[in-house]
């Protein structure tokens, strides 16, 4: 008898979660199928799921988006059918889902293990299930399944009091970190000077890099006020990769206050923000952050954010990857000065705080680390649900 599928349901297929999928595959022999849908056609995160191909089988599921994007139904059964009932099912925590509560029944109804994976927890505050309902609710669920994938260390540990150890595992978020560490490799093997000079920038400028959509939660102005301090110091100049609302506004910013060398590059594919990144020495991030921790320090590039206001969690899970003073800083104050400050500061140490961010990535960030937890999850449902 044929080894029963391993299905993962999710809304969305990112392009960044390809790499992650395709290894995650290979260690179930072939045995996963990829389930997701596709956001609303004015979505801003329409650009993720763009010119995809797989390595393993998918099943297009149709998603219906209430409220905007705040409310989300995928009905999940064309998958049961296309494919029989799957020996587990893995899929996103998203308190959003109003379908979730429905596919962990009816897959327990078949007879498949269930494993959450995410960050089990809001990005504005801290996780409190005795003050809020919505963590009373992911709770809930994590209750119910046979194994939580959880995004970071810490996010595993503020479960920990609520559920016991052995159905926790530790999938660190990552990205097809491999091509990037290729990606430095080549690029390395010439200087960084040399690079600069092949992209037009001073060699004896502190080049700061910004990438990722242009929003204002981004901290898109914070962004242009902090380098004009640092342009007072000295020569500098500063990458833009990405795209959005707030360019042309950025632009105007630019313009007024004669900022000089600020170049809007654009979304940019990884090979072409490559030597950008390779040529830089600092990743200025004022706003959220995320899994471009994982980008930059790819490319031995140390993060320069703030820390999270008192009581509020601001950044996704991946800021832990920020070790302070070790692969960048997170500033205490949220003005433009307090950042300029730190950018100040690891410039003055630039080639520690490189270092640091580039074996953080090769020692932690690797996709067999994130798949290592993925697949210990999908085995130990598996084991649970077979032992009953």
């Amino acid at each position: 008898m044929p080894a029963r599928p391993i299905f993962y349901i999710a809304r969305l297929l990112p392009g960044y979660r390809l790499p992650i999928l395709s290894r995650l595959n290979e260690r179930l022999d072939g045995r996963l199928v990829v389930c997701t849908g596709q956001p609303p056609g004015t979505s801003s995160l329409s650009y993720l799921t763009k010119e995809q191909s797989y390595d393993f089988p998918h099943v297009s599921l149709h998603n219906y988006w209430l409220m905007g994007e705040r409310v989300h139904l995928q009905p999940f059964r064309k998958a049961f059918k296309a494919f029989g009932d799957p020996a587990v099912v893995l899929t996103e925590e998203s308190p959003r889902s109003i379908s979730l509560p429905r596919l962990l029944i009816y897959a327990r109804q078949r007879g498949a293990g269930r494993v959450l994976w995410g960050h089990f927890s809001s990005l504005n505050r801290r996780f409190d299930p005795t003050q809020h309902m919505q963590d009373r609710y992911r709770l809930a669920l994590a209750r119910r399944v046979e194994a939580c994938a959880c995004y970071t260390q810490g996010v595993a540990d503020h479960l920990r009091p609520y559920l016991p150890d052995k159905k926790l595992f530790v999938a660190r978020n990552t990205i097809g970190m491999d091509t990037l560490f290729a990606q430095y490799d080549a690029l390395a093997k010439q200087s960084k000077m040399a690079v600069r000079q092949e992209l037009g920038l001073a060699p004896d400028a502190a080049v700061l890099a910004f990438m990722g959509r242009l929003v204002p939660e981004k901290g898109t102005q914070l962004l242009l006020e902090t380098f004009a301090h640092i342009c007072q110091d000295r020569p500098a100049a500063l990458l833009v990769i990405g795209a959005g609302p707030e360019r042309e506004a950025m632009e105007a910013y630019t313009a007024q206050h004669h900022l000089p060398d600020v170049h809007f590059l654009g979304p940019l594919p990884d090979e072409e923000a490559a030597p950008y990144l390779y040529a830089a020495d600092v990743m200025l991030m004022p706003g959220y952050l995320g899994l471009v921790i994982n980008h930059a320090f790819a490319f031995g590039l140390p993060v320069v954010s703030r820390r999270k206001p008192v009581g509020v969690q601001f950044h996704s899970p991946e800021v832990e990857y920020v070790q302070s003073g070790k692969t960048g800083l997170l500033s205490e104050g949220d003005g433009a000065t307090d950042l300029a400050e730190a950018v100040r500061t690891v410039l003055l140490d630039q080639a520690r705080f490189s270092a640091n961010a580039l074996d953080y990535a090769r020692t932690y960030l690797g996709v067999d680390h994130m798949v290592d937890g993925l697949e210990g999850a999908i085995r130990y449902a598996t084991a649970q649900v077979g032992a009953h």
